[in-house]
């Protein structure tokens, strides 16, 4: 313990003036005696309790003496001397993904670590704080932060992202913050190997906070579904990460949270079992839900999108070999199919032609360059385009066109050449563009296979579905199959709860917690579902190990606890209990 202001010592002589003053003051005893027969029983009570009558008159005395002793103890400050962290550089990384929300005795490992960091904010000794969230893109939470209050905030701030930790990316991306000072890097996540620590980097000491040992787990590893004959046959995956044997309860529910049917199995330990689920409802989407006691709550449910996936692309052999080309050169199973053999595929797949009447199926998008069933005319004017995200990636400018086919009624024009239409989408999301490449400079342009691909993007995502995500996932995506590139989405969940706004031709992020979400537009809406990552799925056993030593190791480091407000409180409190005597017994004589 020690003292801060010890100056503030002279005013001790406050409270020794009025002891001395106490002291020396005349005193006298008022006593009332009927008579002198009582006066020898008034005297043996008297000096039967001398100490307590004497506190009992002089109570208010003793407590504003000791109220002023306290005052002059508080004027030196003094404080209790506690040992702070080592280092002159302090670093706090912090693993934010989904296996941190794993609970033993009643509290996650993440938010065990955040009461950690809260409590070694108390023995920073007003050394500055860097703190970093892991990820596929680690976040700079704090930067060299001194002030105690600010960083309790930023650690209580600190949320779960459930993607994972991705301890390449982060320990590269720490490496830049490390000075050339004493730095001591704690590293709060459930478990990581010393081997994957850069461990050659000089004055530098790891501090590694693992999870609890002999956490429990069970989790749904896989869920699929397909549909055959109008019904659905689904599979699941469960796995029994523990040493005994588990009874589960796996549950298929509809998008509205109805339970379609479930099932009791008994999983041996550390085993694998897979689930058949027949003749279900067809639906168009599917959750799967594990019923089990574990500490590892968020991999026990799986959601997925019964949807149409496109499996291919099918481009008419008559088209002119650019268009081939262009499309052959994309990351995606492409195939050359004579004119005629076209109408006859049965696959997924987009149909890149110039047959009209493929047109008025629904069940396979189409791309159509060009028309078979009507002259073209010349036309000259400026390429002019409408606000679509079929352009978002792809904007055209310069190019010529010599001619076009007539336009069709009831689609949306989105480019024009001077009046005529150039670039069509028919209601149904199909996409029509009136003119053969080889009347049209456009291959000689960057935007022709730029826009190649967004019409493969829109056209893929033409449906209600936009597919499936990992928590955080950043991924270009086109949603042009109606136009509705003009106006922004809004993302809800399931259950209506608002998340955030996406522009479309923006990059799109995944929203952080698995489960399916709605994207609105007007009276458009999409879906898509946030899965958890298999990495995810499993829990190792908790490691906290120290590693490293820093050049101050000798150095005792000691941070002050000031006790000023504890002795302000004990002050207000014999305040109020001053004022209580006063009330009670009035002034003593």
């Amino acid at each position: 313990m020690g003292f801060n202001q010890l100056p503030f010592l002279l005013t001790a002589i406050i409270p020794l003036t009025v002891l001395i003053y106490y002291f020396f003051r005349k005193k006298y005893v008022e006593k009332q005696i009927s008579t002198t027969l009582f006066w020898d029983e008034v005297m043996k009570e008297t000096k039967a309790s001398p100490y307590l009558q004497h506190l009992q008159r002089n109570t208010l005395f003793y407590l504003q003496m000791l109220g002023l002793i306290l005052l002059v103890i508080a004027l030196l400050q003094p404080y209790w001397k506690t040992k702070s962290i080592a280092g002159d550089q302090i670093i706090w990384v912090v693993d934010t993904s989904a296996t941190m929300l794993s609970k033993k005795d009643g509290q996650t490992i993440f938010e065990g670590h955040q009461k950690e960091m809260l409590d070694l904010t108390n023995r920073l000794g007003g050394k500055a704080v860097t703190i970093i969230t892991t990820g596929t893109e680690p976040q700079v939470i704090l930067r060299n932060e001194t002030n105690t209050k600010t960083i309790q905030n930023a650690v209580k701030s600190l949320e779960v992202t459930y993607a994972n930790e991705q301890f390449p990316t982060t320990l590269d991306f720490l490496q830049t913050f490390i000075s050339k000072k004493s730095t001591v890097i704690y590293l709060f996540t459930d478990a990581i190997e010393r081997d994957q620590l850069p461990l050659e980097l000089p004055d530098v000491k790891w501090i590694v906070k693992g999870a609890p040992d002999n956490l429990q787990n069970i989790s749904l590893q896989r869920f699929g579904a397909t549909k055959v004959e109008g019904q659905l046959k689904a599979i699941t995956q469960v796995k029994n990460d523990t040493s005994k044997e588990q009874q589960v309860t796996i549950s298929i529910t509809n998008e509205t949270g109805k339970v379609l049917t479930n099932k009791k199995i008994i999983i041996p330990a550390n085993k694998e079992e897979r689930v058949l689920f027949d003749n279900l409802p067809d639906q168009t989407a599917l959750t799967a839900k594990l019923k089990v006691e574990d500490d590892y709550k968020v991999d026990n449910e799986i959601t997925i999108l019964i949807q149409q996936n496109i499996s291919k692309i099918l481009v008419d052999q008559g088209l002119q070999q650019l268009v081939q080309k262009a499309f052959q050169a994309m990351d995606f199973p492409v195939s050359i199919v004579p004119s005629l053999q076209l109408g006859d595929s049965k696959d997924d797949a987009i149909i890149v032609t110039n047959q009209t009447r493929l047109l008025e199926q629904k069940k396979q998008p189409v791309l159509l360059i060009g028309r078979d069933d009507k002259k073209a005319k010349e036309v000259k004017g400026e390429l002019k385009t409408k606000d679509s995200n079929l352009f978002a990636y792809a904007p055209i400018k310069d190019v010529y066109v010599n001619e076009l086919y007539p336009a069709f009624r009831d689609y949306k024009t989105i480019a024009t050449i001077g009046d005529a239409p150039f670039i069509q989408i028919s209601p149904v999301g199909h996409i029509a563009v009136l003119a053969d490449i080889q009347m049209t400079d456009w291959p000689l342009h960057p935007s022709f296979p730029l826009f190649l691909w967004s019409a493969k993007e829109s056209l893929a995502s033409s449906g209600s579905d936009i597919g499936t995500f990992s928590p955080n996932e950043r991924r270009i995506i086109s949603l042009a199959g109606t136009g509705g590139g003009e106006k922004g989405y809004e993302i809800f969940t399931q259950g209506g709860e608002y998340i955030r706004s996406f522009e479309d031709g923006n990059s799109f992020i995944a929203p952080t917690k698995p489960g399916l979400y709605m994207m609105k537009s007007g009276n458009e809406e999409k879906r898509f579902v946030v899965t958890l990552q298999q990495q995810e799925k499993v829990i190792t056993k908790g490691t906290s190990f120290e590693y490293g030593e820093t050049m101050d190791k000798k150095a005792t480091n000691f941070v002050q606890q000031p006790l000023v407000p504890l002795l302000l409180l004990l002050i207000i409190t014999l305040l109020l209990v001053e004022w209580e005597v006063q009330r009670r017994y009035g002034f003593t004589h």
